[in-house]
């Protein structure tokens, strides 16, 4: 009898016991799937260092073989690596604020700014500007989120940074001084996508407003001057960074522009760079890869753009300005006001509208430095979006042997893209 209670004890005990265990176990698998997936980037960094550690000396072997094939082109991304490092310990491009004194002060409230009486003293000029921001680089897919998930950003961080490594000690050893993942970041798969929308954009826009090249609203009088729609000579110039993600836009979303140009084997259009246009940071990938007045050779992203073949391409980067990278003295709002004067310099930059091909965090600058003091606008506080593009008129007063540079605020109209979330790139 005893026997037999004991055993109905046991049995009530053990079911008792694996009720309560029950509601336990998706809690638990749960938490392991979570801890798993945490875990994963220490599980693949564990063993690719393992990895690395049992190739370490064949790859060190070929690597000095390789170099030593080459000395020119190592040596000239060993001058990178240094002055990459120089540039992140003592450049000032940041260390700048926007001016308090308001350019509305020196126009008429005629032309968006404030000053009352007429001074025949003051002389005035306006141009167009039609800004283009770069599409993605591979310093971004690299090492900012953009529009990805963030956990998905964080988790595969360290396999994305060690496979730009990988790639960057390959251009190394393999003697491809031009060509670099960190240092003037060319654009990424994602950045010619986004180059390639604008050029479909624009195409589209081509097709549905004919040859007709007056009237129309100002977005479509700013397609008809990116692509010189019924212009035998473009009264436009396009101008770009001296970094290659600039480049490469500007070539693959305005080509159908090129097109022409290039199949006649005519300079009669082309990309002038602009060193002031250079991005305002102190990273390696603000930094041109391309020596003064050197040839600017296509990188992988340019050898299949529509209507302008590779052999043409460097042809059409005209580098008669680029004197080199910006100073270590430079800073950000030096080159602001250099890119003003230079669009009114009319020996460099004689047509009526300039088409710029550049960067976010200079583009938010020209909006922060020269709308009116009292306007807010997006532009102060959002960056354009990769591939966007913006038109606005920049007018230059000349008081005295003094240059005042103004964004007129009513002009400021979105083409393609518009502003986006405050990230950086």
């Amino acid at each position: 009898m005893r026997r037999i209670d004991s055993e109905h004890n046991l049995h009530l005990r053990f079911k008792q016991t694996a009720n309560n265990q029950l509601p336990c176990q998706p809690k638990q698998s749960a938490m392991t799937l979570t801890q798993d997936i945490l875990a994963t980037p220490a599980y693949l960094l564990f063993h690719l260092t393992w990895l690395i550690h049992h190739i370490q000396r064949p790859v060190f072997l070929i690597s000095i073989l390789c170099i030593l094939s080459n000395p020119h082109a190592a040596i000239r991304k060993s001058k990178l690596i240094y002055t990459s490092l120089l540039y992140l310990a003592l450049c000032k491009d940041k260390k700048w604020k926007v001016p308090p004194s308001d350019p509305a002060q020196y126009f008429t409230k005629d032309l968006g700014g404030t000053k009352t009486p007429l001074d025949k003293t003051v002389t005035y000029k306006e141009k167009t500007v039609i800004l283009i921001r770069h599409g993605e680089s591979t310093w971004n897919d690299t090492f900012n989120p953009g529009d990805r998930n963030k956990l998905v950003f964080v988790l595969f961080f360290v396999p994305n940074l060690v496979y730009a490594i990988f790639i960057e000690l390959y251009f190394f050893v393999s003697g491809k001084d031009s060509e670099s993942w960190f240092f003037d970041s060319a654009l990424s798969g994602k950045g010619v996508r986004q180059s390639e929308g604008l050029r479909k954009f624009l195409k589209k826009e081509k097709m549905r407003l004919g040859s007709n090249a007056n009237g129309g609203s100002r977005e479509e009088k700013a397609v008809q001057l990116l692509l010189a729609i019924g212009e035998s000579t473009p009264s436009s110039q396009v101008v770009s960074s001296n970094l290659r993600r600039a480049i490469s836009t500007a070539a693959i979303g305005l080509s159908d522009r090129f097109a022409s140009s290039t199949a006649k084997s005519a300079k009669e259009d082309s990309i002038v760079l602009l060193p002031c246009l250079q991005e305002i940071s102190r990273n390696p990938d603000a930094l041109s890869i391309l020596p003064p007045c050197g040839v600017a050779h296509p990188t992988w992203c340019d050898t299949n753009i529509p209507g302008v073949p590779v052999s043409a391409f460097s042809s059409l980067i005209d580098t008669k300005f680029h004197g080199g990278n910006k100073s270590l003295k430079s800073n950000g709002l030096i080159r602001l006001n250099q890119f003003c004067a230079d669009i009114f310099d009319e020996s460099k930059l004689p047509k009526s509208t300039i088409i710029a091909a550049g960067h976010s965090l200079f583009f938010r600058s020209f909006f922060q430095v020269f709308l009116p003091r009292e306007v807010e606008h997006i532009g102060k506080k959002k960056k354009i979006v990769n591939g966007g593009v913006v038109m606005c008129t920049l007018r230059e007063a000349t008081v005295g042997s003094k240059k005042e540079y103004m964004i007129d605020p009513s002009s400021v109209v979105v083409v393609y893209g518009g502003f986006g979330k405050h990230t950086k790139g």
